[in-house]
């Protein structure tokens, strides 16, 4: 049975998981860098290659033809579409905190589809126990590559204990995508607000889209893009050059008033 992990074991070592939508050549490419560099990949270099997952042309697909049919996610289509700006006008903090509490409850609500006990339950070991139930489901009914099936719930189970959801004085990278270091305030200005925040963010929501599909008559494939996705991604190119222009608040606060 071809498994997938020799990605696992790569991807999760940089505080990422094997993400569902993108092709086997672009994985094989990120895992190849990562093993290349010795143990010396660093958070900076996983943003760069997550910025080409994450462009405006293929977040704007998964808007338009993704995340408005996809249960348990499209009930969060328009805080999605909101963070989404939000990132490409630079506005990361933003852009990651709006998307946390979609991840959990979609997450949540996923998981009491499948009869998983929520109540009184952390939501790190509902995402745990949320991996295992797909686990199952594909072994039991033999659901795609099965091998690979169980390497991606593998992997994503292993982020959401050890990055996701661990205590955040215990988050083991730079980059404090940790959701209790953002919601409960322990993190300040400085500590997250980068576009790799959101790019982890969005790979979970994603990740729940695909976990959904599990029960739904629903592609495993990323959308095509379509004539009004690519308009999308040109408003979203546009946000870009406006979140460039951003007001010196020094500056201002030093100038004379009227």
């Amino acid at each position: 049975m071809h498994d997938l992990n020799h990605f696992k074991t790569a991807f999760n070592s940089v505080g990422w998981f094997i993400p569902p939508f993108i092709s086997m050549g672009f994985l094989n490419m990120m895992y190849k860098k990562i093993i290349d560099s010795n143990g010396a990949f660093t958070q900076k270099e996983l943003e760069s290659l997550l910025s080409l997952i994450y462009s405006p042309e293929n977040i704007s697909a998964m808007v338009v033809s993704r995340y408005p049919v996809v249960p348990f996610i499209k009930e969060y289509k328009e805080i999605i579409a909101e963070s989404i700006r939000a990132h490409f006008l630079g506005l990361n903090h933003i852009a990651v905190t709006g998307l946390m509490p979609v991840i959990e409850g979609a997450g949540t609500n996923l998981a009491k589809s499948r009869s998983i006990k929520c109540d009184r339950v952390s939501t790190r070991n509902i995402f745990i126990a949320l991996a295992d139930s797909c686990r199952d489901d594909a072994k039991k009914y033999k659901i795609g590559a099965v091998g690979e099936i169980i390497s991606m719930m593998d992997s994503f189970k292993e982020y959401a204990d050890q990055h996701l959801y661990i205590e955040s004085s215990k988050y083991p990278h730079t980059d404090n995508t940790n959701r209790h270091g953002i919601l409960h305030g322990a993190y300040a200005d400085e500590d997250y607000g980068e576009p790799i925040n959101f790019y982890k963010a969005m790979a979970t929501v994603d990740f729940l889209c695909f976990i959904s599909s599990f029960r739904s008559a629903l592609s495993w494939f990323a959308p095509e893009e379509t004539e009004r996705s690519k308009t999308l991604a040109g408003y979203y190119h546009a946000h870009r050059i406006l979140g460039t222009i951003k007001p010196n608040l020094e500056q201002l606060k030093n100038e004379p008033q009227d």
